[in-house]
């Protein structure tokens, strides 16, 4: 994914798991992996921020 503001290649700076409806037997329980994606240009004000999170299903 390109950052909004200078257009630069994004890098993924953290991961995580996540997993809902796992509370109780009546639900569907659903599997994420969450990352984190920050600006990698120097020269950007967002370099260094999270600028975008990306939530996948994988279950």
């Amino acid at each position: 994914m390109l950052c909004p503001l200078c257009k630069t290649q994004m890098r993924i700076t953290a991961t995580r798991t996540v997993v809902t409806g796992d509370e109780s037997p009546d639900t569907v329980t659903r599997v994420f992996i969450e990352q984190d994606l920050t600006c990698r240009n120097p020269a950007c004000s967002q370099c260094g921020k999270v600028v975008e999170q990306v939530k996948t299903q994988i279950k």
